[in-house]
């Protein structure tokens, strides 16, 4: 007689053990994952919806420089069309205005639209000297508005 008919019960016994540590098992490991999960859904989450807030919206242009903007288009429109480009000059991000007409300067200003320098423009086309580096230095972020009128 073979094992299995010999002591059937105790392999059935042994089965049913199996089962339901393989059920606790998987069970426990289970509610960990599904746990686990939940965790990182909301890790992945939580910056997706809120991430744009964190930051700023680094697209928004400083009032003065709308408003500055906002006068030239007030006025008629100049030859050669007027500009605003963003750069960055010594760690700081400045822009950079046009000028409406021949040998005047090309104005650099900071975000609260104080006056930095005038990298060109002028008699000379050398601006006004103070910032003879910027177009060496500057890194161009963006055209930020031309006069398309």
């Amino acid at each position: 007689m073979s094992a299995t008919a010999k002591d059937s019960y105790l392999v059935d016994k042994i089965a049913l053990f199996q089962c339901v540590i393989f059920v606790t098992i998987c069970k426990y490991t289970l509610s960990l994952t599904t746990r686990f999960m939940k965790y990182f859904l909301l890790v992945l989450v939580f910056p997706a919806l809120f991430g744009d807030k964190c930051g700023g919206n680094k697209n928004v242009l400083p009032v003065c420089v709308q408003h500055k903007i906002d006068s030239i288009k007030a006025e008629p429109k100049w030859n050669p069309p007027a500009e605003v480009n963003e750069y960055v000059y010594n760690k700081r991000h400045v822009f950079l205005f046009t000028s409406n007409c021949c040998d005047q300067f090309i104005v650099l200003l900071d975000g609260s639209c104080n006056y930095i320098c005038a990298p060109s423009g002028g008699y000379t086309g050398k601006g006004d000297g103070k910032c003879s580096d910027f177009y060496e230095k500057a890194k161009h972020v963006k055209l930020v508005w031309k006069d398309d009128r």
